[in-house]
């Protein structure tokens, strides 16, 4: 029954699991049928499948099919069916089961908003459940990069302006579009490099953001340099996709027009034939000539070379007008002016030559836009006027040859030669002037020349060639020109023949006389005949036309057969060659010129040569058939001449004969030997002519030889001078100058005549032309002739012979003597202002026949002092102004024949003479005061002051003095210092009173000058209130409501004539009565004017324009009265006013340079290759005539070829950015800028500037000289410096430059010697005209500097310098040999005093270094005391304690001990520093009762006082020492030696260790630990006792020398908790600590030395 119970459980619980499982089957395929058709996409909540395939063309399809599987539940055919849905996107795809193909191409770009994406729909059917659903497929489409970058709103083109600056973005419209999509689409734009040539603009335009496309300018644009039409140029720009990678990307291109506009960046230029340089279209230093009659009538000028023409160089062609700015002498304007418009240049007064010989001025051309000048654009140009005579004589022609020579083909401009000889000068043409007088400039004529078409003359004077392409091959080979000069239009003067040949150039090749030659033939046989002559021509003259011929090449077999002659052209077959029947040849013939390999033409042509059988018999003939021979006329007869031969073709013997006869030679029959048979005779006859006739005998026709036999002749006569005399002239002073010719022949032939001189004497001979030259410069004032003797020898050198001749030589005196001054010093005053007078006339001697003395101006103001070349004048070229702070001037006068000689100079002290030219000027222009009308008599009203111009006292003294007006003069006093007080009452019923006070301040000198200024006194009535009124209202009567106008009234600097400067009203006018209104001052009455207008004000205006820098401030009074009013003036009708003249930028900034007359507008520094970074070298000055803002000037650099030079913008100072040796080439010598000074900054193109040139030369060793001065110190010459480089550059005429000082040294022997007394000073010196460093070596600087003479004038010019110095020497600087010491300074002038100085200075060091070291001796033996001293601590005696004893059990059984303790103390802060520490005694501590009865042995420490307790342990021994009466008191020392450690305790907290070394083991006998209570520390015993023990601290070094020891150390560590000290009783016995305490047990505890602390 069980059982079967169980069963059936069982069995339904399997069927319920039975159903559960199937129902969770159904359920699983349910849900799996459900799927079905549903996708399958990555992302669970999609609801849609993503596809995408490739944009792509048929071709691509078809090679690279795309599909894509589709992820979809089910299986295809079993699960469900997929079909396409018919839509367009469907049409591009096919379906295969579930893979998606594409079968049409995708384009992306193929529809306007782009086919990105394809919507696909496919129909799915379960095939279980027959449902149907629709599936979208979304199908992206990726994009291919195929489609290139379009450019938008094509054509490009834009202007820009050429004064657009660089980086400027000038085009924006650059646009391209890309089809494709993201990096495919994107563009960039970039610009492709041109062809270089002139339309392409690449070069100036960049585009610096790609994707932007921006074009900036990358360049500076020049309008006028740019040679294209139109100035349009191209601009290739090309637009880039981004497709990756870049080699995929497309791009297209297109090409940007730009136009580049003018802007107004050039000033106008001259424009005139010739004009040269041209830069930047801009005439460089153009220059104007004309002349003028003396004291002819005036009128319009003819202006050589052109008429004054100038134009605006930029293509706006503004307007431009002409001006006469300045010139020399200041009068010029006087005689001269200009049209404004035209530039007709017009003489408006007669000159005088006398008076002025010639004008130098200064033509303005302004460019101008609307009237106005443009700043900053014009151009000067100098036109010189001469005052020339009344023309009464013709010109006198001068030619340097009168034979010219110039290659053929020449060039038009090209210069005739004088002589074939290419490096011969060319043939000049000059002119002088009867009329011209000494100082003249050069007359101007014109030349006429017949005929004109072939040459002319340039404007350097020279022949040259005016048609190009004389051909001397067919035109004339020589031309005579005649020449003409003529002035103005005055008659032609003589006339002057040069006959010019055309020099023949090889520019023509050799031409054959025929095309071609006809076949030759020749009959077959052996021996040499004639083929053919050929001929040749050249139209070339001399070598060029000389034509000889070759033969270039012969045909197969011809070689070694043929020759030409080459002067005549005939071919000949040559000796023993046979010819064969039926041979044919061909002979290339050339025909070539004389001339050089380099320059040879050649002309070739073709002979052919054909053999053929011979068919008759042949003559005998001759080859060659002329023969020439040599004999002496003294050889013996029958000697043989010559032996002929004859050829026969047919081989027959051949015999010989001379027909006709001959009675002076035969011939041999059979060997055609020629001999002679009488005495050959040269004076009979030189020369014999042979005729040989050769036959075979049988044949008629023979042939014949020819022999001309020459005879020599023998040196039998002696050589004979073609004149009997000879006498030559020569001048003197000029080594191998030609004196002459002498010429000997001799009769003889054959001969030539070799010359000598019997001894030189100054002369030599040519040996072969027979020349004489002197070989010495000859001085006429020491001889004047010579007579020489010339040998005349033939050239036979076995039998010479000689002739000799003498020949008298004249020597002419020449100015070759320099001419010296008579003094050294000249001594001139002259009065300031004056101008052009002579102050002084300086005379140089000529030692000469002929005197030649040009006198120079070598150094000095030359801007203000000029000296007559003639007469030796010395004038003043404008007004000299003695209060401009110079009144002495120092110059040096030369001659231009005397460079360097003694007495070559002069020296011109000029003294300038005060004169009373200043104005007193008020240091205000308006003074104003303020009084109290019960002020009383002698009250201070205010003070005036005045300063004077001059510097002298008696023309700067100022006496002061009221003028003026009204009441005025009788109520106020002047004092003598410029005070003004009242001197009578000044009570008034009025309420304030104002006065003006005129005040003037007078110079006492002649003549005598005034300055003037206005005081304004307001006197208020005592009860009104105080305050200040400048500008008084005024109530009553008729005039001005005020009697001071309350400001400055400003008027601006150049504003025209009439400009309006005020309107004051009139007030209280009488009906009907006119009013006059005037200025009345007495200063500046001329620059302003008053008018009455309407009748009730008055206007001032100015009558010319101001310039501020001539007077900046006017203190005008303007007055108006009645026109019929005839009374004294009312007070009211007056007013005080004052005009300051505003500044205007209208002075460009003006450079300040030293010796502006030797350097020019330039600086000059040096810097040498290892001169550190921003090293100061130079600092430029420049200085502004204006105020304020337009004075502020700022420095720039310029045209710097290297960056290695920086300037300060404020300062001017330069300094070197690198240092040169490492930036600078090897070959830098200098480098050259332009520092450019610009005045008010913040006002841009209104800004003006001024230029200087900046030259900074390398210093080098080979540079620098030294300069010694004398007994005086560097310091005090280094006050001199400036002097010391004027006085250099005075005696060389160079630049000098002061390179530092320092003492004197020079080379004793192998020791360098220093004087401290004297200076050397480095220099070096630079020439003005080359701008180069000049080495010390240089010549020109020897005979200044380094000569004897040179270095006596140096010195007579330091001494008379304004700080005089003595030279020394000029020297190079030292060079120190390689074991040079520092030997001694040497000081030679030392006295008595000085010497004792210094002794007592050394005696007072000794002495105190002797006490220093004795301050430390005692130290350190006072510190080595204090560190041996003893601390000694007592301890007080202690009562033994007495035990009792215990059971002795031997269990139990213990050693007895007597304890007694010591107690010793030690502070914690003990230190090295305290080692003096006094002795202590420490009592045992009160009350502690257990003390006495604790076993002793007990290790403690204090926690407040931080100290340790180590208790002394007493053998039994030691107690029965210290009960005896003898040792009432025993105490105990420590010997504490101190080594620097720090202080000794034992700071470590227990529990510790107690040992004993008694035993060899070292065996424990207790421990310590700290109390409970904090108060001290327990010992505690090896049977577990605590012994609460108390004692003094031990802080010692350590305990030594004890018997029995114990040992503490830390349970925690192990460290020793103290270090060892040695405890010694006071009787001198050894004492050690012993425990006392019993231990039951022992163990061995052995401890390490390292950790255990002594006791």
């Amino acid at each position: 029954m069980i059982a079967r119970g169980a069963v059936n459980k069982m069995i339904y619980h399997s069927g319920q699991g039975l159903l559960l499982l199937l129902g969770s089957l159904c359920l699983a395929l349910g849900t799996d049928a459900q799927k079905l058709c549903s996708p399958q996409p990555p992302d669970p909540r999609a609801t849609s499948l993503q596809v995408s395939f490739n944009e792509s063309s048929s071709e691509e399809l078809t090679l690279r099919p795309q599909s894509q599987d589709l992820a979809i539940h089910g299986e295809v055919d079993s699960d469900i069916s997929l079909t396409l849905t018919p839509t367009t996107d469907n049409s591009y795809f096919v379906l295969y089961g579930k893979k998606l193909s594409l079968i049409r191409p995708l384009d992306r770009e193929s529809t306007a908003v782009g086919l990105n994406t394809l919507d696909v729909h496919i129909l799915c059917e379960n095939l279980q459940s027959g449902r149907q659903r629709t599936i979208l497929v979304t199908a992206s489409v990726v994009d291919k990069n195929d489609n290139s970058p379009s450019f938008m709103n094509l054509p490009y083109h834009f202007e820009v302006n050429e004064l657009t600056p660089v980086g400027a973005t000038v085009f924006r419209m650059l646009s391209a579009v890309d089809a494709d999509k993201a990096e495919n689409g994107l563009v960039n734009f970039v610009l492709t490099p041109g062809d270089g040539s002139t339309t392409d603009a690449s070069r100036y335009f960049a585009i610096n953001l790609p994707y932007q496309g921006f074009i900036t300018i990358a360049s500076p644009l020049d309008y006028e340099s740019l040679d294209v039409s139109n100035h349009t140029m191209q601009l290739h720009v090309t637009a880039v996709d981004q497709a990756r990678p870049p080699e995929g990307a497309l791009s297209s291109s297109t090409t940007i027009e730009v136009t580049v506009t003018d802007g107004n960046d050039l000033s106008p230029t001259f424009v005139y034939a010739g004009c040269k340089p041209i830069v930047s279209r801009q005439c460089v230093n153009p220059q104007y000539r004309t002349a003028v009659v003396s004291n002819a009538p005036g009128g319009a000028l003819s202006v050589m070379p052109e008429p004054i023409r100038a134009v605006d160089a930029d293509n706006m062609r503004n307007p431009v007008t002409y001006s006469l700015i300045s010139g020399e002498p200041e009068t010029f304007a006087e005689y001269f002016s200009i049209d404004e418009r035209t530039g007709v240049v017009s003489q408006t007064a007669p000159v005088s030559r006398s008076d002025i010989r010639q004008f130098a001025m200064l033509v303005l051309a302004q460019e101008t836009v609307g009237g106005s000048p443009v700043p900053g654009k014009f151009s000067t140009a100098t036109l010189t006027v001469d005052v020339v005579a009344m023309t009464s004589d013709v010109p006198v022609l001068t030619v340097s040859a009168h034979a010219g020579f110039v290659e053929e083909n020449a060039q038009a401009g090209t210069v005739v030669r004088s002589d074939r000889d290419s490096a011969s000068p060319g043939v000049r043409i000059g002119v002088l002037d009867p009329e011209a007088l000494a100082g003249d400039a050069p007359p101007h004529f014109g030349y006429l020349l017949s005929p004109d078409g072939d040459f002319g003359i340039n404007s350097d004077g020279y022949l040259v060639v005016k048609r190009s392409g004389l051909d001397a091959d067919n035109d004339p080979r020589s031309y005579v020109v005649d020449v003409v000069a003529q002035e103005g239009g005055s008659s032609p003067g003589q006339r002057e023949t040069i006959t010019v040949t055309l020099i023949d150039t090889n520019d023509n090749s050799p031409q054959f006389e025929r095309q071609s030659y006809e076949l030759v033939t020749l009959s077959e046989g052996l021996g040499p005949r004639d083929v053919l002559q050929v001929s040749a021509a050249d139209k070339d003259s001399g070598i060029y036309g000389n034509v000889t011929y070759s033969i270039r090449h012969l045909s197969a077999g011809g070689a070694d057969k043929f020759e030409i002659n080459p002067q005549s052209g005939l071919i000949r077959v040559l000796p023993g060659v046979k010819l064969q029947h039926g041979d044919t040849y061909s002979l290339f013939i050339e025909a070539s010129d004389g001339a050089p390999e380099e320059l040879r033409r050649a002309a070739q042509t073709v002979v052919d040569v054909a053999v053929q059988a011979s068919r008759v018999q042949t003559a005998p003939y001759f080859d060659p058939t002329e023969y020439n021979v040599t004999v002496s006329e003294g050889i013996p007869v029958n000697t043989r001449i010559i032996k002929l031969q004859a050829f026969d073709a047919d081989g027959d013997q051949i015999f010989y004969e001379v027909h006709p006869a001959s009675p002076y030679f035969v011939v041999s029959q059979e060997t055609g030997q020629v001999t002679n048979h009488a005495r050959l005779d040269f004076d009979n006859a030189d020369v014999y002519y042979l005729t040989v006739r050769a036959t075979d005998r049988k044949t008629v026709p023979t042939s014949s030889a020819t022999v001309t036999v020459y005879v020599l002749d023998q040196n039998d006569n002696n050589p004979a001078f073609v004149q009997s005399r000879y006498s030559f002239h020569v001048k003197e002073g000029v080594k191998d100058a030609y004196v002459g010719t002498v010429e000997a022949v001799d009769v003889d032939t054959g001969t030539e005549m070799r010359y000598s001189l019997a001894d030189d004497d100054g002369f030599r001979v040519d040996a072969e032309s027979g020349d004489i030259y002197t070989s010495a410069a000859l001085d006429s004032e020491l001889r004047d002739n010579y007579m020489l003797t010339i040998t005349a020898t033939d050239s036979r050198l076995e039998d010479a012979r000689s002739t000799t001749m003498k020949v008298m030589v004249t020597v002419v005196d020449v100015p070759d003597e320099n001419p010296v001054f008579k003094t050294r010093l000249y001594n001139a005053v002259v009065e300031e202002n004056l101008s052009n007078v002579t102050i002084v006339t300086v005379e140089a001697y000529d030692p000469d026949t002929v005197k030649n003395i040009t006198y120079v101006m070598k150094n000095g103001d030359a801007g203000k002092f000029s000296v007559d070349p003639v007469t030796g004048a010395v004038r003043t070229r404008g007004a000299l102004d003695y209060d401009a702070g110079r009144s002495h001037y120092t110059l040096v006068v030369g001659t231009t024949q005397n460079q360097f000689g003694a007495m070559a100079t002069t020296e011109v002290n000029v003294t300038v003479l005060d004169k009373n030219d200043g104005y007193p000027e008020f240091t205000q222009a308006l003074y104003i005061s303020e009084l109290l009308d019960t002020a009383p008599i002698g009250t201070l009203v205010t003070r005036v002051s005045a300063e004077d111009t001059d510097r002298t006292p008696e023309h700067s003294k100022t006496v002061y003095r009221i003028v003026g007006y009204g009441q005025a003069p009788g109520l106020f006093y002047m004092l003598t210092d410029g005070s003004i007080i009242t001197k009578n009452s000044l009570v008034s019923d009025k309420l304030t009173t104002t006065y003006i006070v005129g005040v003037e301040a007078l110079d006492p000198g002649y003549p005598e000058r005034v300055g003037a200024a206005n005081v304004t006194v307001a006197v208020r009535h005592d009860d009104a209130a105080p305050r200040v009124e400048p500008a008084v209202v005024r109530t009553t009567g008729f005039g001005f409501q005020q009697g001071v106008y309350s400001e400055p009234l400003l008027v601006e600097e150049n504003a025209p004539a009439h400009t309006h400067v005020v309107t004051v009203p009139v007030v209280n006018r009488e009906a009907g009565r006119d009013i006059v209104c005037e200025i009345e001052s007495w200063t500046h009455d001329d620059k302003f004017t008053a008018v009455a207008e309407g009748g009730s004000q008055c206007v001032v205006s100015t009558n010319t324009q101001l310039d501020r820098e001539k007077a900046a401030l006017y203190n005008l009074r303007l007055k108006v009265f009645y026109r019929d009013q005839d009374v004294e003036q009312d007070p009211m009708g007056t007013m005080s006013m004052v005009v300051k003249v505003g500044d205007r930028n209208d002075h460009a900034p003006e450079f300040i340079i030293a010796d502006p007359q030797l350097v020019g507008e330039r600086y000059f520094g040096v810097v040498e290759m290892d001169t550190p970074p921003f090293t100061e070298i130079l600092q430029v000055k420049a200085v502004d005539r204006d105020e304020g803002e337009n004075a502020a000037l700022s420095y720039r650099l310029e045209q710097l070829s290297k960056p290695l030079f920086l300037i300060d913008s404020e300062t001017g100072v330069v300094r070197n950015s690198q240092q040169l040796s490492l930036f600078a080439s090897p070959s830098d010598r200098r480098y050259k800028f332009v520092v450019m000074a610009t005045d008010s900054p913040s006002n841009g193109d209104a800004a003006l500037s001024a230029k200087a040139e900046v030259i900074v030369n390398i210093l080098r060793e080979e540079h620098k000289m030294v300069l010694v001065v004398h007994e005086m110190e560097p310091a005090t010459v280094q006050l001199a410096r400036q002097g010391i480089s004027s006085v250099l550059q005075q005696q060389t005429g160079y630049v000098v430059g002061v390179d530092g000082m320092s003492n004197r040294r020079y080379v004793d022997g192998e020791d360098v010697v220093v004087d401290v007394a004297s200076t050397d000073v480095w220099f070096h010196a630079t020439s003005a005209d080359t701008g180069y460093l000049l080495n010390r070596s240089d010549a020109r600087l020897a005979g200044k500097l380094f000569a004897e003479h040179g270095r006596n004038e140096l010195q007579l010019n330091f001494l008379s310098a304004a700080q005089p110095l003595t030279i020394a020497e000029v020297r190079s600087p030292i060079v120190i040999p390689p074991h040079a010491q520092l030997q001694r300074h040497a000081y030679e002038h030392i006295t008595h005093w000085q010497a004792g100085v210094i002794a007592l200075a050394v005696i007072i060091i000794l002495l105190s270094l002797g006490a220093i070291v004795g301050l430390c001796c005692c130290w350190a033996s006072y510190k080595k005391q204090r560190n041996q001293v003893k601390r000694r601590v007592v301890a007080p005696r202690y009562e033994p304690v007495f035990i009792e004893p215990l059971v002795e059990t031997k269990a139990q059984l213990q050693p007895q001990y007597e304890t007694q303790e010591l107690g010793m103390f030690v502070p914690v802060d003990y230190s090295t520093r305290q080692n003096a520490m006094p002795n202590h005694s420490y009592p045992p501590p009160p009350g502690d009762a257990s003390f006495a009865h604790s076993i002793p042995g007990n290790v403690r420490q204090s926690p407040k006082e931080n100290r340790t307790f180590v208790p002394y342990v007493e053998t039994a021994l030691e107690k029965k020492i210290n009960d005896s009466p003898t040792y009432s008191e025993p105490y105990f020392e420590a010997s504490l030696e101190d080594d620097g450690d720090r202080p000794l305790s034992v700071e470590s907290e227990g529990p510790y260790h107690v040992t004993s070394s008694v035993a060899k083991d070292r065996a424990s006998i207790g421990s310590a630990t700290s109390s409970e209570s904090g108060s001290g520390t327990d010992f505690v015993d090896d049977q577990h006792h605590h012994h609460p023990l108390k004692s003094s601290a031990i802080t010692s070094q350590g305990f030594s020398n004890a018997q029995n020891p114990l040992y503490v150390s830390s349970e925690n560590t192990g460290d020793a908790v103290s270090p060892r000290s040695n405890i010694t009783s006071k009787s001198g016995q050894s004492s050690s600590s012993r425990s006392t305490h019993s231990s039951s047990s022992r163990s061995a505890a052995p401890q390490r030395a390292e950790s255990t602390t002594i006791l």
